[in-house]
């Protein structure tokens, strides 16, 4: 008896701690900061991978982490953009939620193009990496140009 009351007491105690941890994450601007945390991580990827190629870094053992690490926060990307949470210094434009089909297929082209450049790094031909790179970042500027204010 003693063990199902110890059991429905860590039960309730964990119930009440999410409850913290949902509304927490409803907070538009914990959204705004985690999203950021995101895009951070798809800046970084992209940046190290073509550090790499254009000669600026000589970590070619990094590409293929760089290039998973950026596959991984496309498949965040469209997670963090819930109704609501352009606050504060947002650069969403209303455009997202407006026409949210067009945003969604512009976040799915990057995984795809982010995905290919993890196949490419693993194959290991520069050439194959340098042209997969290039496609996300033409899939990065498919989403920017139409879904980010510029910044001033």
């Amino acid at each position: 008896m003693i063990r199902l009351r110890t059991a429905l007491l860590a039960a309730a105690t964990a119930s009440v701690a999410m409850l913290g941890v949902a509304q927490a994450a409803d907070d538009p601007n914990e959204v705004l900061a985690y999203r950021k945390h995101v895009m951070g991580a798809l800046a970084s990827g992209i940046s190290n991978v073509f550090a790499v190629l254009q000669g600026k870094a000589s970590y070619s053992q990094h590409l293929a982490s760089s290039a998973r690490i950026l596959h991984e926060a496309s498949l965040q990307l469209l997670d963090v953009f819930p109704e609501g949470s352009a606050v504060g210094d947002s650069r969403s434009k209303p455009e997202i939620w407006t026409d949210w089909a067009k945003f969604e297929e512009a976040g799915k082209a990057l995984q795809t193009a982010a995905a290919e450049l993890v196949a490419a790094t693993e194959g290991g031909d520069m050439a194959a990496i340098g042209a997969a790179a290039d496609k996300v970042g033409d899939a990065c500027g498919g989403c920017h140009k139409p879904f980010r204010v510029p910044q001033q």
